[in-house]
C-alpha cells in the first residue's frame, strides 16, 4: 500500500515518527492512526465542523442513505435495482466510468490519487483494487457511513481524517485530486481548490466528481431554498447549517482554471430514462435549468 508524505495540517511543517504518532517538527502537534484512520482532524477543528456532521448524519439517515452491511459498500458503486438511491448510483456509475476511460486510461499507471470527500471510501477502495495509490480524505470518520468503513474492504488504502482545506500532506505528490462529490460543501471552493491544486505533482489532474453544476449563480436559488426547508421539516432540526456553498458553476470553474493556465472539460453523467424524465419535468414546473452532474477535470 502507497503511504503519502504526511505533513501537519495547522503548519505546513514536516511530521516525524514518534513510534505510536506522528508529530510536527514545529508545532508539535501529535496526529495517531487509530482504527486503521490516521487522525488530523485538530479539536478545535472537530468542533467548528461538528454542526455540519451532526445535520450531514441526520440527513442521511432519513434518506436511507446509511446502510451497515459490509457488502453494500465493497459492491459500490453498483447496487441492486430496487435500491431507493439507485438512479443517483447509475449517475455515479457513468462518472465513475468517465473517470476511469479519460483520465486514469490516458495516462501512465499506476497513479497516486487524493480522494477528497470520500466518505464511505468506495471510490479509493475502487481504485486500490485496480492498483492505485488511493488515499481517502473525509471529515467523518463514522463506523456505518464513513472513513471507519474502510476496515471492510480486501484493497487497502490510506484513510484520513482530516479537513479538506487543511490538508495533512506535502505537496506536489499526487498526480490526480478528485473532489467526490463533496466541492459544492466547501464555503469557498476557489480557495479549496487552490488548496488542492498545491498537492498536485507536475502535469497531474484536478477532477470534481458529481457535484451539482449549474452555468450561472441565479439558477441555484430556488434549489438550495428548496434543500434548507427540506432539511427542516424532514429531519426536524431547527438550526439548520447552510451546506458550504452548495452547488458550484461553469464560470466559477472556468475562471479558476483560467488562473492557473488548466485546461478544463466536462464529461456530463445522463443518468437513467425516469431521472431524466423526472428533471425534466422539474425545468418545466419551476422554469430554470435543473443541476448538471458529471465529471469536471482540469489538466
Amino acid at each position: 500500500m502507497w503511504v503519502p508524505r504526511f505533513a501537519c495540517p495547522e503548519c505546513q511543517s514536516a511530521v516525524h515518527d514518534a513510534g505510536d504518532a506522528l508529530v510536527c517538527d514545529r508545532c508539535a502537534r501529535s496526529y495517531a492512526r487509530e482504527r486503521g484512520v490516521w487522525r488530523f482532524l485538530t479539536a478545535a477543528r472537530s468542533l467548528r465542523l461538528e454542526p455540519f456532521v451532526r445535520q450531514f448524519r441526520a440527513v442521511r439517515e432519513r434518506e436511507r442513505r446509511r446502510p451497515s452491511a459490509p457488502e453494500y459498500y465493497r459492491r459500490l458503486p453498483s447496487v441492486a435495482p430496487d435500491d431507493p438511491h439507485a438512479s443517483d448510483w447509475t449517475v455515479r456509475r457513468e462518472t465513475y466510468r468517465h473517470l476511469l476511460q479519460h483520465v486514469l486510461a490516458a495516462g501512465p499507471q499506476p497513479v497516486h490519487v487524493l480522494d477528497l470527500g470520500a466518505g464511505s471510501g468506495w471510490l479509493s477502495h475502487r481504485l486500490a483494487a485496480l492498483g492505485h495509490g488511493a488515499v481517502a480524505v473525509d471529515a467523518i470518520d463514522d463506523e456505518v457511513d464513513g472513513l471507519g468503513v474502510a476496515r471492510h474492504y480486501a484493497a487497502p488504502f490510506v484513510a484520513v481524517h482530516a479537513d479538506f482545506d487543511a490538508l495533512p500532506f506535502a505537496p506536489g505528490q499526487f498526480d490526480l485530486v478528485l473532489f467526490n462529490g463533496s466541492l459544492h460543501y466547501a464555503a469557498d471552493p476557489a480557495a479549496t481548490l487552490a488548496n488542492a491544486y498545491r498537492m498536485l505533482a507536475p502535469g497531474g489532474t484536478l477532477a470534481v466528481m458529481d457535484s451539482p453544476m449549474f452555468r450561472a449563480d441565479r439558477e441555484e436559488s430556488d434549489m438550495v431554498a428548496d434543500r434548507m426547508r427540506r432539511v427542516v421539516i424532514d429531519c426536524g432540526l431547527t438550526d439548520v447549517v447552510p451546506q458550504g456553498r452548495g452547488y458550484l458553476t461553469f464560470a466559477r470553474l472556468a475562471a479558476f482554471a483560467e488562473q492557473l493556465q488548466l485546461r478544463p472539460e466536462f464529461l456530463p453523467s445522463r443518468g437513467p430514462l425516469r431521472w431524466r424524465l423526472r428533471r425534466h419535468l422539474a425545468r418545466v414546473r419551476r422554469r430554470r435549468a435543473p443541476a448538471a452532474f458529471g465529471l469536471w477535470v482540469a489538466q
